[in-house]
């Protein structure tokens, strides 16, 4: 029997039952869709958290004490007390007894000429404090830093300037505002020239920064940046929260790592690495974390939504086992005119796999639907790869064959005679 003649008659005996043809294939849709609506969530968080990761800057990488990964600004540990009035911060804004990133760490790893693969660095200490915005009390972001953390962070000022190295050395009380902190504060007047509380220390407000893009991991925008020794002496610590260094390039990342950790090393006074009390890691690394993570829980998911599938070509193999008693009639009679084994065989496997096919094309469609309606809910854009297709497709195609063997060779092997008796 040629190939085309089995499809039109496999078609022929499935549409002649629509309702039952469906409620067969329910089970493959319902798995094919579950399994790529996973997929795409899955790629599209990964795709969401990569382009968050390169904000911070694939060059960058950031240096904490004990392990872990954090922001560029460093971990803020938001802490503080109740203070309150107009444009006054309350409290200590962070606890930094763990921290062992010192003032000696930053100006080691600053002489550019003995670390040639390292560009910038800035030593950051993150504190909080509650703000009066709007008449409502705000608890902000304060972070001490360097001149240095604006290159490194793509940070430009729109209104007044930056902070300056004078300003770490005198350890000024100025502070640069985000765009959002600023408009949150004073509102539509200009803050410039104006002035901040914060904990119990005055700071005269310098400079503006313009809008900058944010990240889940970081919003410079509603953060206010002074200098890292008014920082210390505000918040009453000695140490850095973190170091955001920057390498000559992407490419030379690795060898800004590798010379950031001997450096600390050697600073620290520690000879074994495997004890280190700091941790570097890069953009790269981070991004490599995560992806492993969600990758994880993507293929645990869709391994879990795969099971339907069995369920599906059990359902499949049922309905077959069915369809062969009903035509053993038909079997007979087109084994007595001459059908050969083979095509008897060839019909119901092409039936079976035609149902599944079916079944997995609108598990696709049903699979891209979960996936728009979930990305509403949790504001992720759903990637479809050619890959998760092909996989779809190639999946139905297996279960089809499989659970289409037995009922077919089962048509295969009726004896035409015993077939023509049959009622």
């Amino acid at each position: 029997m040629k190939l085309y003649q089995a499809i039109k008659q496999s078609l022929k005996a499935i549409l002649r039952n629509k309702g039952r043809s469906f409620l067969t294939i329910l089970g493959i849709i319902i798995g094919i869709g579950s399994v790529i609506a996973l997929i795409s969530l899955g790629t599209g968080v990964q795709s969401s958290v990569t382009k968050q990761v390169s904000k911070l800057g694939t060059s960058n990488l950031t240096v904490q004490p004990g392990e872990g990964f954090g922001p560029a600004a460093g971990g803020q540990s938001q802490a503080g007390g109740d203070k309150n009035g107009p444009g006054s911060g309350g409290g200590r804004g962070f606890n930094q007894a763990a921290s062992t990133l010192t003032v000696t760490d930053l100006k080691a790893l600053q002489d550019t000429t003995a670390h040639p693969k390292i560009k910038a660095v800035s030593g950051n200490v993150s504190g909080s404090a509650i703000f009066t915005a709007g008449g409502q009390q705000r608890r902000m972001t304060v972070i001490g830093t360097t001149p240095s953390y604006f290159d490194i962070a793509n940070l430009n000022v729109s209104g007044g300037t930056l902070f300056t190295a004078g300003d770490i050395t005198s350890s000024a009380k100025v502070v640069v505002l985000g765009s959002q902190f600023a408009q949150d504060v004073f509102g539509t007047t200009a803050a410039v020239g104006k002035s901040l509380v914060i904990d119990t220390d005055t700071y005269r407000v310098v400079g503006v920064l313009g809008k900058a893009d944010e990240s889940s991991f970081v919003d410079p925008n509603a953060e206010a940046f002074v200098p890292y020794p008014a920082a210390m002496a505000t918040f009453g610590v000695s140490n850095f929260s973190s170091l955001t260094v920057q390498a000559i390039s992407e490419n030379n990342v690795d060898a800004a790592k590798a010379d950031i950790q001997k450096t600390l090393l050697g600073t620290h006074h520690i000879s074994d690495a495997k004890l280190a009390d700091f941790s570097v890691a890069s953009a790269k690394d981070l991004l490599s974390a995560v992806t492993t993570i969600t990758g994880l829980l993507t293929s645990l998911l869709a391994g879990i939504a795969a099971i339907s599938l069995v369920v599906g070509g059990i359902g499949i193999m049922n309905i077959m086992l069915v369809s062969v008693t009903e035509r053993t009639r038909e079997i007979g009679l087109r084994k007595a005119v001459g059908a050969r084994t083979s095509d008897i065989l060839g019909q119901f496997v092409i039936e079976a796999l035609l149902l599944t096919l079916m079944g997995g094309l609108l598990g696709i469609g049903l699979g891209r639907l979960i996936g728009l309606v979930a990305a509403k809910i949790i504001n992720i854009t759903p990637v479809i790869t050619p890959g998760a297709i092909l996989l779809a497709v190639g999946v139905s195609s297996v279960v089809g064959l499989v659970f289409g063997i037995y009922p077919a060779a089962k048509a295969a092997r009726l004896n035409p005679i015993d077939a023509l008796r049959y009622e």
